[in-house]
């Protein structure tokens, strides 16, 4: 969990979380599901990426890979 790679994936994770979960809430709103406002699909982005960083973290700590089921292989 205390290498560059870890944190270079768990980066990556992040990233794409916020942005997962920004077009998500972005096309909830286009198709009526929820009405969202910038703050509102910013809300939900940010807590899809801490939802990705916590699990990283979670999962960090076996073999320094934050993947849960080993699917990925990080290199130190």
């Amino acid at each position: 969990m205390f290498t560059l790679a870890f944190w270079k994936a768990t980066a990556e994770r992040v990233v794409a979380s916020i942005a997962g979960g920004a077009l998500g809430a972005i096309g909830a709103d286009s198709f009526g599901v929820i009405q969202a406002d910038w703050q509102g699909i910013a809300s939900v982005a940010l807590g899809a990426g801490v939802v990705s960083l916590l699990k990283a973290l979670a999962f960090g700590g076996k073999d320094g890979n934050p993947s849960a089921t080993n699917a990925e292989t990080v290199k130190p």
